[in-house]
């Protein structure tokens, strides 16, 4: 069985990490996988475990636009070419794509929601597949009480995450030369990991930290990611006179050594579907700080593996954080229960699994995975 991972691009980002760590677990389990996209920043990664991409004009957001037509065209030739058994597709865009282009080959397609769409266009064509996997409660609730897709299309597959890449603790000296490094030796850190958009909420952090500081002038919050948000939130700290307490960083790969230098990562989505940021910081212990809502409150128990603030409510961010950050016991934990927690819920080999299970149903097949 050949399966096509199919998405818009390759930069970092949720969908971009969540195809490149689905196709390295299904390959691992003996499916084999090939990516097509219009590439970015993860190709390495991708290459690195042996799996091949396959370039596309797919880089838009409009499924209107003249690319789509192109990318569907250069996919039609990749399917023939390669004896695609199943496309998997990603985004919006990917998902109109996949339709087209199973049209016009017979190979069937599936989908992943990932977060939530705008009703309209989506109630008008459906583009989700013979299956959509659902990502979390929230969205598989979306999916049918807003987009009318029904409950036998849906499988509800939770995103795995690499726990035992997260496990290593890094030593005080680690630490200590990772901060200096940045400039932050002496300093207490917080953050956050997410492009850098609306719905991310990086701004409630920012205005949150005119509170933090006000209590404990020694914390610095580092914004770790790129997006069209990120001139706006620059403005916005100098104008709330925190720009010297926040501290902006690029995308990266190695999210584990910057969580590791974090007494608290906080999470201040105003929309999400799971949160993959956050998964990656509860594997590695860190001390969780988010929003209550959407695919969040399926992931953390208020008060057992984190704390939960309302949507938008600085103050209360705030004072969450505070409340952790002289909390040592509570802080350690947090960390212990969030670890578990994504070993037992959360593992790369309960994904794999159920993803190959639900490319069987959709082939007709039972597949057999490997490396269980």
């Amino acid at each position: 069985m050949k399966i096509l991972q199919l998405t818009t691009h390759l930069n970092i980002g949720g969908i971009a990490n969540y195809v490149v760590s689905l196709a390295k677990t299904l390959e691992a389990r003996g499916v084999s996988c090939l990516v097509a996209s219009a590439g970015g920043d993860l190709e390495t990664e991708l290459a690195k475990s042996g799996i091949a991409h396959r370039r596309l004009n797919i880089r838009t957001k409009s499924e209107l636009s003249p690319k789509v037509a192109i990318s569907t065209i250069q996919l039609v030739k990749i399917l023939r070419a390669e004896k695609v058994d199943l496309i998997h597709a990603h985004t919006r865009v990917s998902q109109v794509v996949a339709s087209l282009a199973s049209c016009l080959t017979g190979v069937p397609y599936v989908t992943t929601c990932h977060g939530h769409f705008k009703t309209r266009m989506r109630k008008i064509f459906d583009t989700w597949g013979a299956k959509v996997i659902a990502i979390s409660d929230a969205v598989k609730a979306h999916l049918e009480q807003d987009l009318g897709v029904k409950p036998e299309r849906i499988g509800l597959i939770y995103s795995g995450v690499d726990a035992g890449r997260f496990a290593r603790a890094y030593s005080k000296a680690e630490i200590d030369n990772i901060k200096k490094s940045l400039g932050l030796s002496g300093v207490t850190v917080i953050g956050t990991i997410g492009r850098l958009s609306p719905v991310k909420g990086q701004r409630y952090l920012i205005d949150a930290m005119q509170h933090i500081n006000a209590a404990r002038p020694d914390v610095t919050a580092l914004i770790i990611g790129n997006g069209p948000e990120a001139e706006a939130l620059k403005a916005l700290a100098i104008s709330l006179g925190v720009d010297s307490a926040v501290r902006f960083i690029d995308s990266t790969v190695d999210t584990h050594k910057l969580l590791s230098i974090m007494d608290v990562f906080v999470f201040p989505s105003i929309m999400e579907g799971l949160g993959i940021a956050l998964l990656e910081a509860l594997a590695a212990g860190r001390a969780c700080v988010a929003s209550n809502i959407g695919g969040i409150s399926d992931i953390i128990t208020d008060g057992s593996d984190g704390l939960l603030v309302e949507v938008g409510d600085s103050e209360a961010l705030a004072k969450a954080v505070l409340r952790l950050l002289q909390d040592d016991a509570l802080r350690a934990k947090f960390g212990e229960n969030g670890r578990k927690l994504v070993k037992e819920r959360f593992s790369l080999d309960a994904w794999g699994e159920r993803v190959a299970e639900l490319y069987g149903r959709v082939l007709g097949c039972r597949v057999k995975g490997e490396g269980r």
